[in-house]
């Protein structure tokens, strides 16, 4: 929608503070919008929309891509104009809930379990009863009190390093005691199938396993709305069923209102078809106008053909009654409706010659080898041919994106073979691979003629953006400039990573009909994907289950297998088949999960709300195992961190940063170089048993300090005047100077080894949580370092999915294996690097506001205890220090 058009009778811009004219007692509005409309720099903008939610509704925002869905959705959270550019206009207010009983201890709106303290009113700072919050003048922090947001990348959602620490950040924010916080963090993971990456490093999670731990951020502190922007974009059914049902539960026990933006309507939908959807709609056109506002049945009904021509997924439902079939049938036997860029039949390219042959090959990521990484595959046997679209499925974490980097050449094998023809692989993310400033360089860098670039453009349906930076296009756009750009370096082998990821239908088919015409056009085309819809263009299908290859397959036989599909993540156990009793019954058996007896979230993960009711189903998240004998249960949130086994590891994170203070003082005032040698010599052997370091480690520990000590000591020995031990020198060595140096280098290198010793025995975390707790270090300040270590953390990972995408985009050796790096690709790599952390940065930061983290008033859910040990560690240094100064003196 261009700027002129939402101009034009735009109200004023609200100059409105955050709390406005108290709302009426007893008011079941969570939020009031009256001709709400923001306007993107772009011109691209969202509304006029007006309307209200209530406590315990949900609403389904629905719209193609470009329509302003998560527009509207950073509106409400408060992030623009706060956080991104842009004008709003007309009114939004937010209700922050009205008084409760005063046993609860909670606002009545906000409604939570009295037996957690979480949620709402006065505990989260904002006035009981009288609240109302308008979202574009107060920013984020305003809004955090009473409402949950989930953003589409998953990545910067867990702002912290250990999720943990991230989900419990919403609860201080609403000061919640802290002995009722790790028991929410873990009812809320748990209910999101990750309960037992609650002490994981967020670095380490799959985008699925972020995903969720994200969600269960967001629902933690029981707001009073969610915001959710397509929480299932990454996840397999079990994955949706898990999401679902924790989103369900929240809104059942705490009368939390759903905004939802979602394009896998039946995946949502369960079961249960267009009654599982939430019970409104409201639908927007491309322009951004409000196309319908009303019971969603109604809404489909009537707008549904228009909504299908603009690029909307429908359920099923409407799309049958619309005219067509869903999902549409493999290639070969139907033509998929609504795009008349598809090849209708796979069948008219003959099957030819084998491109590609990987044999009894062993796969996983970099690293030591292992099934305990989740991600590998044994035996492997495949065949990519020419002529041929080959679809992999499985669960998250299974090894799709692993397969795919084995067949590109870009990890090599653990065991077996691969032979063959050289790949081009599309990544998940597809601005990771861009390397040229524009639409139109970004295909010329795959070495394309003028004209053949100018007939991609069209092909793409980009020619109108050929001089745009490729970063400002939309997410189907940039899928599609990626995948146009590895067509056009001409590979015989084509490898997609999920290509139809967060795509809107419009989007989805475009990507879908490339890959099709690639195969038709004689190349060996893999994708992998967890949606049946993509299955529609593929010639075969292998399922990635337990570890092992299953397949090939043609996707009839696949959907047909109930059993297989539920291996491969597609479908959810205990849903679907004649079978459900046995099956449920079965899962009941082999779940580790507890059973319910509180009402918490947990249960009833993957059924609807009736079926809950009802006491049908059961969870379908992904279960905890039993870990075997010889190895220890994951921890939980209700388990404290593991302390490590070293014995300096385990003091305080204050005290060693207080002793390594006073110990620098101590060499600063020292001149001799004897005591500082004893120090030095005491301090090495402490730190050596307490930190179980060998010599030659705690060596290259030490080399940046050694090489400064070194350069000190030879500058003070050939600089300092004073007397010559040595005239005869061709330099001039003074007494005076060799003194001197020593004492400045064995302080920097006492000063060093202490330096290292903390840093050795002290993790991040522990050492925030210790200055919070002794130091008084103001949250704000330790959350905020510890959201840049989350980000330093993922720095590696990203340097690498940027550095593979860059080889990905040269020509291959003569072997296939992608092209080394030189040093201006390497530069840019290193500037795409930060560009990526300087964006990611500012989602962190509001990831941090929408939990609430500000000046404000909260609690502390873990603390730091001083022990006998801390004083006795104290004690022997002072001893230690004490003694070689007297000795000295």
């Amino acid at each position: 929608m261009s700027a002129e058009a939402h101009a034009a009778g735009a109200a004023p811009e609200q100059e409105q503070g955050p709390v406005l004219a108290p709302a009426p007692a007893g008011d079941p509005r969570v939020l009031v919008a009256e001709g709400l409309e923001a306007v993107l720099p772009s011109g691209a903008g969202v509304g006029p929309w007006s309307g209200e939610i209530r406590a315990g509704e949900q609403v389904l925002l629905l719209g193609p891509s470009g329509s302003g869905k998560s527009t509207l959705l950073r509106v409400l959270a408060g992030a623009i104009p706060s956080h991104q550019r842009g004008r709003v206009t007309g009114t939004v207010r937010l209700f922050d809930g009205t008084a409760g009983d005063p046993a609860d201890g909670m606002s009545g709106g906000t409604a939570g379990g009295p037996d957690d303290g979480t949620a709402g009113g006065a505990a989260d700072g904002v006035a009981e009863g009288a609240g109302v919050i308008d979202p574009v003048a107060g920013g984020v922090l305003a809004t955090a009190p009473v409402l949950g947001h989930l953003g589409q990348d998953p990545v910067d959602g867990v702002c912290l390093p250990l999720i943990a620490d991230d989900v419990a950040l919403p609860l201080e924010s609403a000061c919640t005691p802290p002995e009722r916080i790790g028991p929410r963090v873990h009812e809320v993971l748990s209910a999101m199938g990750v309960g037992e990456l609650a002490h994981r490093s967020a670095a380490t999670l799959s985008g699925g396993q972020l995903q969720r731990a994200s969600l269960a951020a967001a629902i933690a502190a029981r707001p009073r709305l969610l915001l959710l922007d397509e929480p299932t974009a990454m996840l397999d059914a079990e994955g949706v069923a898990a999401v679902r049902g924790a989103v369900d539960a929240a809104t059942d026990q705490t009368g939390c209102a759903l905004l939802l933006v979602e394009h896998r309507l039946d995946e949502w939908a369960g079961e249960r078809g267009l009654d599982g959807l939430p019970a409104r709609t409201v639908a927007l056109d491309r322009s951004g106008r409000v196309l319908a506002d009303g019971p969603t049945r109604e809404v489909l009904t009537a707008h549904g053909r228009a909504l299908r021509e603009q690029g909307c997924w429908l359920p099923r439902e409407i799309e049958e009654r619309i005219g067509g079939s869903w999902p549409a049938e493999p290639a070969g036997s139907a033509e998929p409706a609504g795009s008349a860029a598809f090849v209708p039949s796979a069948s008219a390219t003959p099957r030819s010659e084998v491109l590609l042959h990987l044999r009894d090959a062993t796969l996983g990521p970099p690293g030591p080898s292992g099934r305990g990484e989740g991600a590998v595959l044994a035996g492997a046997d495949l065949e990519i041919r020419a002529g041929s679209l080959l679809a992999v499925v499985g669960r998250n974490g299974a090894g799709k994106s692993t397969l795919l980097g084995a067949l590109s050449r870009l990890d090599p094998l653990r065991a077996g073979t691969l032979e063959g023809a050289a790949a081009g692989l599309v990544l998940q993310r597809p601005e990771s691979q861009f390397v040229a400033d524009t639409v139109e360089d970004e295909l010329s860098a795959s070495g394309a003629s003028h004209d053949v670039r100018g007939a991609m453009l069209e092909r793409l349906d980009l020619a109108d953006h050929a001089s745009q930076s490729p970063y400002r296009l939309s997410g189907g756009q940039q899928r599609r400039l990626s995948l146009g750009a590895m067509l056009l370096a001409d590979r015989p082998v084509l490898l997609a990573d999920e290509p139809g990821y967060g795509l809107d239908r419009a989007a989805h088919e475009a990507v879908l009909a490339l890959l099709r015409e690639a195969a038709d056009a004689g190349r060996g085309v893999v994708m992998t994907t967890h949606d049946l819809r993509s299955l529609e263009v593929a010639d075969e299908v292998v399922v990635i289950a337990d570890g092992r290859l299953v397949g090939p397959l043609a996707p009839a036989a696949l959907l047909a297998d109930n059993a297989l599909l539920r291996r491969a993540g597609l479908r959810v156990a205990g849903r679907s088949g004649p079978h459900l009793r046995e099956d449920t019954e079965t899962e009941r058996e082999g779940s580790s999960a507890p059973a319910r007896t509180d009402g918490s979230l947990t249960p009833g993960m993957g059924t609807t709300r009736s079926e809950r009711s009802s006491g049908a189903g059961t969870p379908c998240s992904e279960r905890p195992r039993s870990a075997p004998a010889d190895q220890p249960a994951p921890r939980t949130a209700l388990d404290p961190p593991a302390l490590p086994r070293a014995p300096l590891a385990r003091r305080d994170p204050t005290v060693l940063l207080g002793l390594l203070t006073a110990l620098s003082i101590v060499c600063i005032t020292l001149t001799d170089p004897a005591p500082l040698l004893v120090l030095y010599a005491l301090l090495a052997a402490g730190t050596m048993l307490g930190l179980r370091l060998g010599p030659l480690a705690l060596a290259r520990a030490q080399a940046p300090f050694v090489l400064f000590a070194a350069g000190v000591f030879m500058v003070n020995v050939l600089s300092r005047p004073g007397h010559e031990p040595w005239p005869d020198l061709p330099v001039r060595v003074t007494s005076e100077g060799i003194v001197l140096g020593a004492a400045l280098a064995l302080r920097a290198l006492v000063i060093g080894l202490g330096a290292v010793a903390v840093v050795r025995a002290s993790d991040p975390g522990r050492t925030m949580t210790s200055l919070r707790t002794h130091a008084r270090l103001p949250a704000r300040i330790a959350l905020a370092l510890l959201a840049g270590q989350r980000l330093l953390e993922d720095l590696p990972r990203r340097w690498t999915t940027i550095t593979r995408a860059h080889r990905l985009r040269r020509p291959p050796s003569a072997d296939g294996i992608p092209a080394r790096l030189g040093p201006r690709a390497m530069a840019r790599c290193a500037f795409a690097l930060l560009v990526d952390a300087i964006r990611s940065s500012t989602r962190i930061a509001f990831a941090l506001e929408s939990r609430g983290l500000g000046t404000g008033e909260r609690t502390q859910w873990r603390t730091a205890a001083l022990t006998r040990a801390d004083g006795a560690l104290v004690v022997g240094v002072v001893l230690a220090v004490g003694a070689v100064l007297v000795l000295a003196g």
